[in-house]
């Protein structure tokens, strides 16, 4: 580890010698024995991918008046996740770094949501044993008390249990398309109409199914429903750097409107510095990764 500030420079190869002897005890991720952390598409996707990263290598994306290109990719990219999704032409979304910040966010807008509509000062959400950990990080950085249900024997959510669950200080329900843990759907359906029956958000995590449930179902494979034509469900999360095959990190969240993304974004400018606006929770944003998801 070094603990000090190098008193000399090191050559490029030096730099890239070392790197490489450094990954040496790294998982081997290209035998396919790597499950979760990496996704390749191959060799001709990795190669475009890396390309267009490099474009962007130093653009910031917190500010795309300065930087016109990446709102567009942003836009486009929201977009085509938003056509998978059997989004319409109210959808609206953000990109994010990855499934956890989607996740977190999906959370502070539900919370934002339950305390500009309904006035709920002491928030709590909803969810399954199987649902991602992020939610809890979420529960725990947001201050929202997470009510926690079983799965059925099928390792699907049990709605019955959820809608036990809800009070009048639910904000969220969540639902997984599919969960992680064994990979199944939950019944969106059920769940997405407990939560507007209590006037909460139900947001499905589709960070894993974003990519693939919507060509497996174009495949004539019987998927269950879980996306925007179910009622009910307010927003959709789904990981382009997963099985989308994008490089790290680039994620998606959609909403159902722009009137449920707006509790999403932070503006302010109350201080000397001007405008700021945030659309998630990173202020600078790293550019090559939007690019690569384009």
């Amino acid at each position: 580890m070094i603990r000090a500030f190098p008193p000399t420079g090191s050559s490029k190869d030096e730099i890239l010698a070392t790197l490489e002897s450094m990954r040496a005890g790294d998982v081997d991720w290209r035998s396919g024995r790597c499950f979760s952390l990496v996704f390749d598409g191959g060799t001709d996707v990795r190669d475009v991918a890396r390309a267009a990263h490099d474009l962007y290598l130093s653009e910031n994306a917190l500010n795309t008046n300065a930087f016109p290109s990446l709102g567009r990719m942003q836009a486009d990219v929201v977009g085509i996740v938003g056509g998978l999704v059997h989004g319409d032409d109210a959808t609206a979304g953000f990109m994010t770094s990855g499934g956890t910040e989607s996740i977190l966010v999906a959370v502070k807008a539900a919370k934002e949501r339950g305390r500009a509509e309904r006035g709920i000062t002491e928030p709590e959400m909803v969810l399954a044993r199987s649902a991602h950990a992020a939610f809890h990080k979420a529960a725990h950085d947001f201050g929202v008390t997470a009510r926690v249900v079983p799965v059925r024997d099928d390792w699907r959510a049990d709605a019955d249990a959820m809608a036990a669950a809800v009070n009048d200080r639910t904000v969220l329900v969540v639902a997984s398309a599919p969960q992680y843990p064994q990979g199944v759907v939950d019944p969106v359906p059920e769940i997405a109409a407990i939560a507007a029956a209590a006037g909460a958000s139900c947001h499905v995590d589709a960070c894993m199914g974003g990519f693939v449930l919507p060509f497996a179902e174009r495949l004539g494979v019987d998927v269950p429903p879980w996306d925007f034509r179910v009622d009910g469900v307010t927003s959709i999360s789904a990981d382009v750097h997963k099985l989308g095959y994008s490089p790290k990190g680039a994620s998606v969240i959609i909403y159902r409107s722009k009137d449920l993304r707006r509790y999403q974004t932070f503006v302010f400018d109350d201080w000397l510095g001007g405008l700021y606006v945030s659309s998630a929770l990173l202020g600078t944003r790293a550019a090559g990764p939007i690019a690569a998801a384009w």
